[in-house]
């Protein structure tokens, strides 16, 4: 298991990929960040009906705005795993050890650490820019942001596992990121409808971090209203699921 662990991690680090995604995330939270926090001091009239929303809920807000942000670690799985799965590779990796749980463990592992560390440094970017930008006082206890960064890796092993899973089924880079954008989209779409939402992954994914009451923008976002209790459940039974179906497609379904 080990040694499988390392080659997944020299094969991202020799990916430019991974970075070039990274940097993408980077441009847009700065730019979420810039129009949820800044803009509206800056520019209240440009603004007119964006509050801007004070300290400490807006750290809160920012770490929500990241983790919506599911189409990285979707993608990252379906690059990963699926240009293995496009040539010889995945078929020479299982010549050298047959178990395929170990290969769904150790892709696990890697993919999700990488994708938390993008996510986690995310958050951190925007944390700073509300701390510069923000209106008001305050800051979170050091338990929050366990909390939010506990949950925030939760969260990426869920849509990592989803992500691995579609590459399984799908057999193919091409139509498994096409799958994970679609994924994605529609679900954080649905997540608008109140039905939907109280399943979603998307929106209890932002709701594990808590609610913010009032301003535009928590309004918009779909985990308002829903509890984090509840929405530590579905998450929970997400990334079962999730683990499971990708187990499962990588495991034992056959090419």
């Amino acid at each position: 298991m080990t040694h499988l662990i390392r080659a997944e991690l020299v094969k991202l680090l020799r990916r430019k990929a991974y970075f070039l995604m990274v940097a993408i995330l980077a441009v847009l939270v700065a730019m979420t960040a810039f129009f949820t926090v800044v803009f509206p001091r800056v520019a209240p009239e440009a603004a007119e009906g964006l509050t801007p929303i004070p300290k400490p809920d807006a750290y809160i807000l920012g770490a929500q705005q990241v983790i919506s942000q599911t189409w990285f670690p979707l993608i990252l799985a379906a690059m990963m795993l699926g240009s293995e799965m496009a040539s010889s590779f995945w078929a020479t990796s299982l010549t050298r050890e047959a178990r395929r749980l170990r290969h769904v463990g150790a892709r696990l592992l890697v993919l999700s650490g990488a994708s938390w560390l993008a996510i986690a440094a995310a958050i951190a970017g925007f944390a700073a820019v509300v701390a510069v930008g923000a209106i008001g006082e305050g800051g979170l206890p050091a338990s929050d942001w366990l909390k939010i960064f506990g949950s925030s890796l939760v969260v990426q092993i869920a849509w990592v596992s989803l992500g691995l899973a579609l590459v399984g089924l799908l057999r193919a880079v091409g139509p498994a990121i096409g799958a994970a954008l679609a994924f994605s989209f529609g679900e954080s779409l649905l997540g608008l409808w109140r039905p939907y939402a109280n399943v979603s992954l998307t929106a209890n994914s932002t709701a594990l971090l808590g609610t913010i009451e009032g301003g535009l923008f928590s309004q918009m976002l779909p985990s308002s209203g829903i509890p984090p209790e509840r929405a530590v459940i579905v998450v929970a039974l997400w990334t079962l699921f999730g683990v499971a179906l990708a187990w499962w497609a990588l495991a034992y379904r056959e090419p």
